[in-house]
């Protein structure tokens, strides 16, 4: 699936603020386990929201933003100069794995919805665990639960059907965005490639309803993203289901429906450099 990231960047921020909540929970879980940190990496930082947050978490670091996306980075230092960090939060163009080699070792590696893109997820934790300076921290934000946006009534089983497609994509290595199942689970990965000390945390994102207005576009562009993408695995009726319920003026629309909510979970997999 070809992204234009020019085009879809402002979304992929009005996204991050409206999940602000649950990751920003984890940034400071994560920068509490290392508040010394001197030096960050965030690995595919998109437009650069986690790593602004993390150097207001941690005053003494200065973080290096990586995406392979030039759109996305010129967001991250537009972004990083509006919070007054600019003389803290730098960026570099890496693709990634391939651009591992060339960065610097880092106190705290945050690699957000990353390691199941890679053609080898196992190997592209070693990659990440070696960019870690001993004593640092590696953290992986990776699965949780999915989605629930819509009572029972209303989702008659549509988004169990969802999360079943991209599961079985995910599985058979075709999914559209490039997903696929690590060989293990991220733990064991983590200790696999010599990191100590691992545990895993899990966030909550819980937006009830009524959802204000940019929560409502940020779900809707969710749901119009999995239309796109599954179109071709689920039922006529599901997909008449998704347009209504994306649909910008009718009534079913989570635009306009007063019981639309925003439920979900994210978990993070740390683990320290010995």
């Amino acid at each position: 699936m070809d992204l234009n990231w020019a085009e879809r960047g402002p979304n992929l921020i009005a996204d991050g603020e409206v999940s602000a909540p649950m990751v920003d929970q984890a940034l400071a879980w994560l920068a509490g386990r290392i508040p010394g940190a001197r030096s960050v990496l965030d690995l595919g930082s998109g437009p650069g929201i986690a790593a602004c947050t993390l150097a207001e978490l941690l005053p003494g670091a200065e973080v290096l933003a990586v995406d392979g996306s030039p759109e996305l980075l010129e967001l991250a230092e537009e972004r990083a100069a509006g919070l007054g960090l600019g003389d803290r939060v730098r960026t570099r163009r890496a693709a990634l794995p391939g651009g591992l080699s060339d960065l610097p070792p880092a106190d705290v590696v945050w690699v957000s919805g990353v390691a199941h893109h890679l053609p080898d997820p196992a190997e592209g934790v070693r990659e990440f665990a070696a960019l870690v300076r001993p004593g640092g921290v590696l953290a992986l934000r990776e699965g949780g639960l999915p989605l629930r946006c819509v009572p029972s009534y209303a989702d008659g089983g549509l988004f169990a059907r969802i999360n079943a497609a991209n599961d079985s994509l995910t599985h058979a290595h075709a999914h559209p965005m490039g997903a696929i199942d690590a060989p293990r689970d991220w733990p064991a990965l983590l200790r696999e490639a010599g990191l100590t000390g691992v545990l895993s945390r899990t966030f909550l994102l819980d937006l009830p309803a009524p959802l204000d207005e940019p929560a409502r576009s940020a779900l809707q562009r969710s749901l119009r993203d999995s239309r796109e993408m599954l179109s071709d695995h689920l039922t006529d009726t599901d997909l008449a289901r998704l347009d209504q319920l994306t649909s910008d003026t009718g009534p079913e629309s989570v635009l306009h429906r007063p019981d639309a909510f925003i439920l979900r979970a994210s978990t993070v997999h740390t683990g320290v450099q010995s």
